[in-house]
């Protein structure tokens, strides 16, 4: 086993013209730690899959995309995605949504 490792969010960000960028920071027996990266227009298309997902927007804003409609989220929003619950996301703001995704 490894001990705690910390990482600056900002020194992670990958954005990519033609998809989400997608930054994995950490992945263990039970759980993983991605960075998303998101630039205006882009958007994670709502989708379900084992295992609970939160999201920490840290960056950016648009709208979460899952059961229930379209939702705004901010810098701060944290939201929990239970194990097969619809969620995705779209950047529908000026510059880029940057998240910080731990599946577990």
């Amino acid at each position: 086993m490894t001990g705690t490792e910390f990482w600056d969010y900002k020194d992670q960000i990958t954005f990519d013209k033609e998809k989400p960028g997608k930054a994995l920071l950490k992945e263990t027996p039970d759980s993983r730690t991605t960075l998303w990266c998101l630039l205006p227009g882009q958007h994670i298309h709502p989708h379900g899959h084992e295992g609970d997902h939160i999201w920490i927007i840290l960056e950016g804003v648009g709208n979460f995309l899952g059961d229930g409609g379209p939702r705004s989220v901010e810098p701060g929003t944290i939201l929990v995605a239970p194990q097969g619950q619809s969620h995705g996301i779209e950047n529908n703001g000026d510059e880029g949504l940057v998240f910080l995704s731990v599946s577990a």
